[in-house]
């Protein structure tokens, strides 16, 4: 259950996630949790809700859900597509799919990526978020910062970076890191972001090392960061909330957070150990409100915990 990307449908909390088939190509799938209590589970789709694209084009070796949101009657998903290399292991470009069945099935937009590599970012462009405001369409995601060879295999590092858009089709992007990177070797992921009643943004996200991040001493932990602006980020990865403590399907590695607003209340879903190989957890948080539309100030505070049940 990787890269948990979920949106409230009616009653029920729809979580998206990537699967994998037999020939370990990732593809999205759906868990319908209860919106009053995530811990029960309503519904699973294990099947894919959308094609790969056809033979040459971005996503035609897999496609996994990152961000979605609704425009108008549309259900969009910006996902991020697979190709294998040579050279490297794979590329992965950004594209965008919608869904007009309430979120069952969906439609890949466009034959061709919206973000992709670029003169300025050689090496990939994915796994963005996406919000809207008043000025327009922002999105943080994630930019390729190039290879290392760790002990025989190519490893990719990233950061995260920021671009503006009028219609989220089209997007214009800055060029410069959002959040600071703390040595060469380090990868950061996911980003997941929210604005608070003041006007301060908040955004929680993956972290890694280069060397023994598969469930190692240099895996995946969830950081998080906060920008006045949504520009210009201040890094507190012990401010992120999580409890200390462990439970065995997390203890080696927690991974891919997504926000959800519900009314006051807001969560935070994750993957847990193997990239989400051991199942999705979801997180409440219990400090000051996070969402735009509640009252009072936010700072980090601790969240309850609790794994979503697999099938």
């Amino acid at each position: 259950m990787q890269g948990p990307v979920p949106i409230l449908i009616d009653d029920r909390i729809r979580v998206y996630f990537a699967a994998r088939n037999v020939a370990g190509k990732s593809y999205p799938a759906f868990v319908d949790l209860d919106a009053g209590d995530p811990r029960r589970v309503l519904d699973w789709q294990l099947q894919p809700i959308m094609p790969y694209g056809p033979t040459g084009t971005f996503d035609d070796d897999g496609n996994m859900p990152a961000c979605a949101l609704r425009n108008g009657d549309d259900i969009l998903l910006y996902y991020s597509g697979w190709n294998r290399r040579v050279t490297t292991p794979c590329h992965n470009s950004t594209g965008l799919a919608h869904s007009r069945d309430g979120g069952k099935t969906f439609i890949r937009r466009f034959d061709g990526p919206l973000l992709d590599r670029t003169p300025d970012e050689p090496y990939m462009a994915v796994t963005p978020w996406v919000m809207r405001e008043a000025s327009g369409w922002r999105m943080w995601y994630v930019s390729g910062m190039g290879w290392i060879n760790v002990e025989g295999r190519q490893e990719p590092l990233y950061a995260i970076k920021q671009a503006d858009s009028t219609d989220g089709v089209h997007w214009r992007r800055d060029g410069r890191l959002a959040v600071p990177l703390r040595h060469d070797g380090e990868a950061i992921a996911r980003p997941t972001v929210s604005r608070d009643p003041s006007g301060v943004y908040h955004m929680w996200y993956s972290y890694r090392d280069s060397h023994d991040f598969r469930d190692g001493v240099g895996s995946y932990r969830i950081g998080y960061a906060q920008s006045a602006d949504g520009r210009t980020w201040n890094r507190n990865d012990a401010a992120a909330g999580l409890p200390v403590e462990r439970e065995d399907w997390e203890a080696q590695m927690r991974c891919y957070p997504y926000l959800l607003h519900i009314g006051d209340r807001s969560y935070l879903f994750y993957s847990g150990n193997s990239f989400g190989q051991s199942g999705l957890g979801c997180a409440v948080w219990e400090g000051p409100p996070l969402v735009a539309n509640s009252a009072g100030r936010t700072h980090p505070e601790q969240a309850a915990k609790y794994p979503v049940p697999k099938p």
